[in-house]
């Protein structure tokens, strides 16, 4: 009887670790808007990120049932504070009922992880499609990215989190740089 008892306590005990070891793992995201002021946008703007991506995740390990990661519910609150960060640097005044409103959709931003026993490779992808309302008159583009991350053995995930923050911080300097957006909204 006491033999069975171990054995149970043993068979619960490497249940409890394998569970805790493949549990789901949160993706922090950080990135912040560093090339400066690069255009000169000296009105007021309102800023709006919508999340329409199928899928909610940011990091995917591919071949691996479950995913890895939890879905991101917090990008939409992550990419607002950097397009704000990146219009204030360029001398916009950031309020929520401006003439001018900006909308951000996030159409794909994603990092696909692939592992073997000896490496991996991860393949970011970000798509945004940015409306501008002003008036009555409505200004739409959209700015894309990949950024591509290959290593030996698994992946380190704060090195996926950079690579995701770098592609955030490219488009949105694509953004504030684009010639065509920042003649719409300060004609």
């Amino acid at each position: 009887m006491a033999n069975i008892i171990k054995s149970l306590a043993v068979v619960g005990i490497v249940t409890l670790l394998s569970g805790c070891a493949g549990s789901p793992k949160a993706v922090i995201l950080s990135p912040s808007y560093s090339a400066g002021q690069v255009n000169t946008i000296n009105l007021p703007v309102s800023v709006k990120v919508e999340d329409l991506r199928t899928s909610k995740f940011t990091v995917k390990v591919l071949d691996i049932e479950p995913a890895v990661y939890l879905p991101d519910a917090n990008l939409p609150v992550t990419l607002s504070a950097l397009i704000n960060d990146a219009f204030r640097a360029n001398g916009a005044n950031i309020v929520s009922n401006a003439n001018v409103q900006i909308t951000v959709q996030v159409k794909q931003f994603l990092a696909l992880v692939s592992e073997t026993y000896t490496k991996h490779e991860s393949n970011a992808q970000a798509e945004f499609m940015v409306t501008v309302t002003k008036g009555k008159s409505t200004f739409v583009k959209s700015f894309s990215g990949n950024r591509k991350l290959t290593g030996s053995l698994k992946h380190d995930q704060a090195k996926v989190e950079g690579q995701l923050n770098v592609l955030a911080q490219q488009l949105v300097t694509h953004m504030i740089k684009d010639e065509e957006l920042i003649q719409f909204i300060s004609q």
